[in-house]
């Protein structure tokens, strides 16, 4: 009987032994699996601070743009789709008429304007948040070889010193760099880039112009 009952205890000892044995190796691989947890959390939290850089270090850029006949508009449109960047529009405080745009007559509001160096047409509205852009896509159409004078407006009223600046143009004939050596003059701690000249009648189709610019200036 005292066998038996020797050989029970024995059987007994070894099954508890057995089952402790099992329960280190579940701790052991639980402490294994939390250290893996942590080190893929701090793996993700180092990605998300990269990705939150990345977006810190990213220019922000805004296209700006002056259109009386809708086509520097339509080009404007076409580099901001390109870019992702901002809009806004320079809107005369009085706007122009078909009266007032034709050169024909010198006495029209354009060429009155363009012949009066100190002329500033007033802008209705003004772009919120300048300071958060890097990058200013301006454009305009040509008016005798230059930009217009609400464009000498709105250089006037906005500081862009260190921003960089892309001047583009919707024309007839005229070229572009006479404005680019404007705007270089009225902002000289900028970095003015070269211009894009859009034909005005070519504004609906310049996607590979709009696309080459741009890597050209990246």
């Amino acid at each position: 009987m005292k066998k038996i009952l020797t050989a029970l205890l024995i059987l007994v000892s070894f099954f508890t032994l057995s089952a402790c044995g099992g329960g280190s190796n579940d701790l052991e691989s639980t402490a294994e699996a939390l250290q893996n947890k942590e080190t893929v959390t701090e793996s993700s939290a180092e990605t998300s601070d990269s990705e939150q850089n990345n977006l810190e270090n990213e220019e922000k850029a805004v296209v700006v743009y002056f259109s009386c006949t809708g086509n520097t508009g339509t080009a404007a449109e076409e580099i901001a789709k390109q870019t992702g960047a901002d809009m806004y529009e320079i809107i005369p405080e009085q706007p122009y008429t078909e009266d007032d745009l034709n050169y024909s007559d010198d006495n029209c509001r354009a060429n009155r304007e363009m012949n009066d160096d100190t002329a500033r047409p007033a802008i209705s509205g003004s772009l919120e948040n300048i300071d958060s852009y890097d990058r200013l896509y301006i454009g305009y159409p040509i008016w005798w070889g230059t930009m217009p004078k609400i464009m000498n407006t709105f250089f006037d009223t906005y500081d862009l010193r260190d921003k960089t600046i892309l001047p583009f143009c919707t024309s007839g004939g005229s070229g572009i760099d006479k404005s680019v050596d404007d705007i270089k003059t009225l902002e000289p701690d900028a970095d003015v880039k070269n211009g894009l000249q859009i034909g005005g009648s070519n504004a609906d189709n310049c996607e590979n112009d709009v696309a080459k610019w741009l890597e050209d200036n990246k």
